[in-house]
């Protein structure tokens, strides 16, 4: 192929490059930050080496040398850890999280060499510096060498011998801008290529041949010290369009296990190894004695079979481990192979907007069925309707993603800001599984970094402070989410200093934002710290100060449909609480009327329907509007108030019964209109300020109802508004 047609692949691949090496990247420092809790962990280091390793190998494929070298170092380095030979400790940890930051800005610099200025170059030297200093001089570990490498990772260890690699590739190949000739030239830059042979069974006659289509392959003997990892990595950017095999040069004991791991049914330990010829029968007999008569005797067991085949049998301990690993791959249920695809979040949401006017027109057509009293015509829009649920259901569960990816990016953030304050912290995430709509999380993510740095900067004292208080000297702060009621709730919590309600007060009377000498409910004064501009810090650093931040977490979360709460205990500890809608798209409404207006209510929140009127209905000492609930006061909106409904009160209104944050409430209407797919549109800029209301709807019949906040109701009727909506 020629350069222009290799620079047409590489520009056409890069963008996937960037992306899959942005993923190992966030990977490495996960994983780092969590070897600092655990640095005894094998896996997590072994995990740790082949992120660093596959994003070396990539970049390799794509010529991006800069990105290959640096990295190179950092792969030493931790090759230096597997083995035993280097100990993690906390300033290891931070030069790798530092070299990891280098290795996004090559990465994120990759098409653009001239970002890589004079200063980038000399900060990456000096990383190079320290690196090898400790490669080559270094900090040696604790005798464990020889534990860890007993327990390395076998696909991941490195076989010197000749490698059989045996690549077919699709049809689509040329058509995705992937070129099997680079990667062929990539594995010849690994050793020594014995043999290549070019596999042509695959091409059709010349007249059906298409000159854009793929159908060559090639088989590659290749003399390598290369692990398996190095060689499947060459192919990471065409492995769906390839049938790849990777043949390793075997010893007698791995044809051993390889026999073992290909047998069929779950035979008996003894039996596999007599079958492939790893033991006779009489040794095993042997063996097996011993065992029996050593039952008594509490130092051996049952469970020390694998010992006693290799050291009076003589198996190979690799054959034990296949057999010992082949019954366990047997007895349990084997997990069902996940594949993924990607696919462009714009192309996703163009299907959800097409989905949403799939459902409005489903509702169209729904009420024109029943217009024409057809019940064949009216069943047959119910079943169109139940499967557009199905539909909506399958693709809005496409664009859901676990929270706990975007809460592990914090533990880089608190452990870098706790030491830069000098404070010592315990992170904590909990409900990281808890799933949101992945364009929400994107665009949490700003907002609860700022809540996250203001807890560290403001609430958690430093640690001669929280001694003097009588807390222990690490402050502790968790970040969690849980499911609730049709939303998510994200919590920030920690055991800090709490909101100095006097102080913030005060900055409140100097500032205007409260009348001199009026003191409002504490709930009223702690959410002052969101009002724009406000600021209690008494000096400006780099995290705070200036008052700039928490207004904008305020209105970012508001305009996601969601709400800040916060729960302060002054010298112990402050909470934050943010509400958020699990999706932005479409909901299972249920549908109200008040007048000629209609509402729709998350089904999710609604309870249960009661009829109100009568001897039912109450007034209570705070002026609202009350009904009587199998023996309990139950407070009641009244949107005919809330909202100056026109109409007329019918002798006999409906009460609906919802669940919110603040507990049960009732919400008065006057025509019950049913379940209902509802189809979520913003609210213009003139409404968005309206109490109780958190988006639009349009209706079947070309109607625009509004979607009810129940949270905010609830606030509504519990706070000190609430005669405003009862009267």
């Amino acid at each position: 192929m020629s350069l222009d047609a290799d620079l047409d692949f590489i520009a056409q691949a890069m963008p996937a490059f960037i992306s899959e090496a942005a993923e190992q990247i966030e990977a490495i420092e996960t994983l780092l930050l969590e070897l600092e809790e655990q640095p005894d962990n094998r896996e997590l280091l072994d995990s740790l080496f082949r992120c660093a390793h596959t994003v070396k190998g990539s970049a390799g494929i794509f010529g991006l040398n800069r990105v290959v070298e640096f990295t190179h170092h950092v792969e030493t380095l931790l090759d230096k850890m597997r083995d035993g030979d280097v100990a993690l400790t906390p300033a290891i940890s931070t030069l790798l999280l530092q070299c990891n930051d280098q290795i996004k800005f090559l990465v994120d610099t990759a098409a653009d060499e001239g970002a890589d200025t004079a200063e980038q170059k000399d900060l990456r030297a000096d990383l190079v510096i320290q690196l090898r200093a400790i490669t080559e001089g270094g900090a040696v570990a604790a005798p464990v060498a020889e534990a860890a490498a007993a327990v390395a990772d076998s696909k991941g260890a490195s076989v010197s011998g000749v490698w059989t690699i045996s690549a077919r590739f699709g049809l689509e190949t040329f058509r995705n801008g992937m070129d099997p000739l680079s990667v062929a030239r990539y594995l010849g830059g690994m050793g020594e290529v014995v043999s290549v042979r070019c596999g042509t069974d695959g091409v059709p006659p010349l007249v059906n041949l298409n000159p854009e289509s793929c159908y060559l392959g090639f088989v590659m003997e290749l003399r390598t010290s290369a692990s398996r990892d190095d060689i499947e990595g060459a192919f990471s950017f065409v492995i769906d369009d390839c049938e790849l095999d990777v043949v390793a040069p075997e010893t007698p004991d791995q044809k051993l296990a390889r026999a073992i791991e290909d047998m069929p049914g779950t035979p008996r330990l003894g039996d596999m190894l007599v079958s492939v010829g790893a033991v006779t029968q009489d040794k095993l007999s042997q063996v097996l004695s011993t065992q029996e008569a050593s039952r008594g005797m509490p130092a051996v067991s049952k469970a020390k079979i694998g010992d006693l085949l290799e050291s009076q049998a003589g198996v190979a301990p690799e054959v034990v481990a296949a057999a010992l690993g082949k019954q366990q791959k047997m007895r349990e249920a084997a997990p069902a192979e996940e594949r993924y695809i990607r696919v462009q979040a714009d192309r996703l949401d163009a299907v959800i907007n097409l989905l949403g006017e799939l459902v409005i027109a489903g509702a169209g057509a729904t009420l024109l069925a029943r217009a024409t009293h057809s019940e064949a015509l009216i069943e047959a829009n119910l079943h169109m309707n139940g499967l557009i649920e199905e539909i909506r259901n399958g693709t809005l569960g496409l664009r859901m993603v676990p929270v706990g990816e975007t809460f592990s990016r914090f533990r880089r953030v608190v452990r870098d800001t706790a030491s830069s304050l000098g404070k010592e912290v315990a992170f904590e995430i909990m409900g990281g599984d808890a799933e949101l709509d992945k364009s929400m999380v994107e665009k949490i993510a700003d907002p609860l970094m700022h809540l996250v740095r203001n807890s560290l900067d403001h609430g958690l004292e430093p640690p001669q402070e929280r001694i003097a208080a009588g807390k222990p000297a690490a402050g502790k702060l968790v970040l969690s989410a849980r499911h609730e009621t049709g939303a998510i709730l994200i919590r920030i919590e920690d055991d800090g200093r709490g909101i100095n309600r006097e102080r913030v007060l005060q900055r409140a009377w100097n500032r205007g934002l409260v009348e001199p000498g009026v003191v409002p409910p504490d709930d009223e004064i702690n959410m002052l710290i969101f009002e724009p501009g406000f600021s209690t810090a008494e000096q400006v650093t780099n995290l705070s100060g200036r008052g700039v931040g928490m207004d904008v977490v305020r209105r970012n979360i508001e305009a996601l449909r969601g709400s800040l709460r916060l729960n302060s205990n002054p010298g112990k500890g402050l909470q934050v609480d943010i509400r958020l809608p699990l999706t932005l798209a479409i909901i299972d409404g249920f549908m109200v009327g008040v007048g000629r207006s209609t509402f729709v209510l998350p089904l999710e929140s609604v309870v249960e329907v009661i009829e109100s009127g009568g001897d039912n209905v109450r007034i209570d000492e705070r002026g609202r509007h009350c009904v009587e609930l199998r023996g309990a006061t139950l407070p009641v909106v009244r949107l005919r108030t809330l909202y100056a409904v026109e109409s007329e009160l019918p002798p006999r209104v409906s009460v609906v019964v919802v669940h919110s944050p603040r507990g049960k409430y009732g919400i008065e209407v006057e025509v019950l209109l049913g379940q209902n797919q509802t189809v979520i549109k913003p609210l213009g800029r003139l409404f968005r300020t309206l109490r109780g209301i958190s988006g639009s709807s349009i209706l079947g019949n070309g109607d625009v109802a509004l979607i009810l906040d129940v949270a905010s109701l609830g606030e509504l009727i519990t706070g000190a508004d609430s005669q405003v909506v009862s009267a």
